[in-house]
């Protein structure tokens, strides 16, 4: 419908695009999600064009929007299935493309060469080498994240057994996972076992007096969801930027249950002394100045995987009052 010489575009999911429609909000969300600011602004910037602005937008609407969010099947599969599309036509943008929703759907470096690996029996080894190339790419700044983080043993070795400390901790009051998305995961929960109300919490170094990741100072940031299951409490961490030993763990091994810690040991620093006399490494390491410091002990030879939090002055698994309440129905 025409008014005084231009188009009356409403909200509508339709034909004219809108950049006010639901498709295009999700689309735009979840762009920036997988692609980044930088690159999802150049898309964007190519939908403002007055020649052909409307047709793209109405087809990014229609796929990262409207296609991508419908449940019928997950993110994750929707991924998989586009890579080996892009594979087998050689579509080398889209594959760069997909292979970012993938990682963002949760799978790991290793599953995606996995997918390669496969894809080469079907289509052929052209279709490797292209792979391999968009791969080298994209996975770049995660291999290089798991090549810095210490490795997780496959056996206990002769030797790393560390002596009787004499140690004898209370009862294990503090589970954590890491996770790729918190909300999700609290959802879950909250369905599951009604653990409804979460305690939610962003953690970033800024705030620390100290901040280190094996001994060097870093950057980072987290947030940190906070639930109580009797007298347990519940962590779920999600990594958002920087070195963490929880966004070292979903980028090797996806979502996960991380550490345990007895938050209730009446000589925190004294523990963490022993340990780390034994050759135990402080994995991260926050000082929040005037509230608490966190060490975050890298057991995982001795405890079959597991970190282990110690929390100076203890908080007896108390939920932190700073942050704020976020309610699943």
């Amino acid at each position: 419908m025409k008014n005084e010489g231009t188009f009356n575009i409403e909200a509508a999911d339709g034909f004219p695009f809108s950049r006010d429609s639901k498709d295009f909000q999700q689309g735009v969300a979840l762009m920036r999600k997988v692609l980044g600011a930088e690159d999802a602004a150049k898309v964007e910037g190519l939908i403002d064009n007055p020649l052909f602005g409307s047709e793209l937008g109405y087809l990014f609407s229609k796929t990262w929007g409207a296609l991508y969010a419908r449940d019928n099947l997950p993110l994750r599969d929707r991924a998989l299935l586009l890579m080996g599309t892009d594979l087998a036509l050689g579509r080398e943008g889209p594959l760069k493309d997909h292979m970012r929703v993938a990682l963002h759907a949760g799978l790991s470096p290793a599953q995606i060469i996995e997918v390669l690996f496969q894809s080469m029996f079907y289509i052929g080894a052209p279709g490797m080498v292209l792979g391999l190339k968009v791969a080298s790419e994209v996975l770049a700044p995660h291999m290089e994240a798991m090549k810095n983080a210490p490795a997780i043993p496959q056996r206990v070795r002769e030797g790393t057994m560390i002596n009787d400390l004499g140690v004898r901790m209370g009862p294990i009051n503090h589970v954590a996972m890491a996770v790729k998305d918190w909300e999700k995961t609290a959802r879950g929960f909250a369905s599951l076992m009604g653990l409804k109300t979460w305690r939610k919490m962003e953690i970033p170094s800024a705030i620390m007096e100290k901040a280190e990741y094996y001994g060097k100072p870093c950057e980072f940031v987290w947030i940190s969801a906070f639930a109580k299951l009797g007298d347990t409490l519940i962590e779920l961490c999600q990594p958002v930027s920087g070195q963490t030993i929880f966004g070292d763990f979903v980028q090797q091994y996806g979502d996960g249950m991380q550490h345990v810690g007895d938050l209730s040991h009446p000589d925190p620093l004294e523990l963490v002394r022993r340990y780390t006399s034994q050759g135990v490494k402080v994995a991260n390491y926050c000082k929040i100045a005037g509230i608490a410091e966190l060490f975050f002990l890298d057991t995982r030879e001795q405890l079959g995987g597991m970190f282990l939090e110690v929390v100076a002055p203890p908080t007896y698994a108390q939920i932190a009052a700073m942050g704020e309440d976020v309610t699943f129905t």
